[in-house]
């Protein structure tokens, strides 16, 4: 059984974790005393994903199987941290994707707060309903982890009103375990 004193955390200082939603399958989340959150998905011993997010709610940039999205702000994202229950944020940015620039607005409003288990480690979440429209469209709900400075779960609602909770089961302290032999 893990101790709460091992559970990861990345509210000071520098370091990594690794979260893991099923076997195989890896998102190493990389952070220092800057807002800036570096992400990488692994999967079957590839890269999918790359990521680099401002306090690991707004993505500033994605590289996603080779295309590469840029996400500049608008507004001075720092003024929504520390992050408060609001009833909502909404941030501007310049969208450079597919050799075009488009402008997008992305609100999130805070719907509740709850604690959310990754095996022994506990974490309180934010509830917060985003709303964006680039890369592409979303309507769902984050679980942010003010912790972590990340979103461990994301909740989404079928046109049926059923609704489906997309999370991380695992964490775990330090890099990620290599796949070669």
């Amino acid at each position: 059984m893990q101790a709460a004193s091992e559970c990861p955390s990345a509210l000071s200082g520098k370091g990594s974790y690794i979260l893991e939603r099923r076997a195989g399958s890896q998102q190493q989340v990389s952070y220092d005393e800057t807002p800036i959150i570096h992400t990488s998905l692994q999967s079957g011993g590839r890269t999918l994903l790359e990521t680099t997010t401002y306090q690991g709610l707004f993505e500033l940039s994605r590289t996603d199987r080779g295309i590469s999205i840029e996400q500049k702000p608008i507004n001075d994202l720092a003024k929504f941290f520390p992050l408060k229950p609001k009833p909502t944020i909404s941030a501007d940015f310049e969208v450079t994707m597919n050799g075009g620039t488009k402008a997008k607005t992305v609100k999130l409003q805070y719907v509740g707060d709850q604690d959310y288990a990754m095996g022994e480690c506990t974490y309180h979440v934010l509830k917060l309903r985003r709303t964006d429209s680039l890369p592409i469209i979303y309507d769902n709900i984050d679980y942010y982890a003010p912790d972590l400075r990340f979103v461990v779960a994301k909740e989404y609602r079928d046109d049926t009103g059923r609704t489906t909770i997309v999370g991380y089961t695992k964490i775990s302290s330090g890099k990620r375990a290599s796949t070669e032999h």
